[in-house]
């Protein structure tokens, strides 16, 4: 049943991921690209918890690559789109449908992290809480500066 959860919240980000996926070629091909594999990735990612019992592995992966992402929405909102592309630096709206698929990938994430085992979900739960506050931190300083 919680694989069957997991597998839903990555499948949601995916298809949102697909969803906008178009507007953002028309922006540049790069952010088209980006939203593509993304959505590529989450719909893969979904269909493997299912295949079984996932191992600490993947569960791990599904975390990094999904906080990856939340990073990546937190950065685009608050300093800009880093580095790369025709808005290089332009801070991106919030949207409702952003919200949604973050909020998807965040719930995922707990998710995840509920599955792995001992001294590894300890070390991940650490990582995320540091990882949360320096973007926290960021992104404060962002909105002040």
């Amino acid at each position: 049943m919680i694989y069957a959860a997991a597998s839903a919240l990555s499948l949601i980000a995916g298809l949102i991921h697909l969803w906008v996926m178009p507007e953002h070629f028309e922006e540049w091909w790069g952010y088209g690209t980006f939203f593509l594999v993304s959505a590529v990735a989450q719909g893969l990612y979904a269909a493997l918890l299912l295949s079984g019992r996932p191992g600490q592995v993947l569960l791990l992966s599904g975390i990094i690559g999904n906080f990856a992402v939340v990073t990546l929405y937190v950065a685009t909102r608050t300093a800009g789109v880093p580095f790369f592309g025709p808005h290089a630096w332009e801070v991106e709206e919030v949207s409702a449908v952003g919200v949604a698929a973050t909020a998807a990938e965040l719930a995922l994430i707990v998710v995840l992290v509920s599955l792995l085992e001992g001294v590894l979900r300890k070390r991940v739960v650490n990582a995320l809480f540091v990882s949360g506050v320096v973007l926290w931190t960021l992104g404060l300083l962002s909105i002040f500066t």
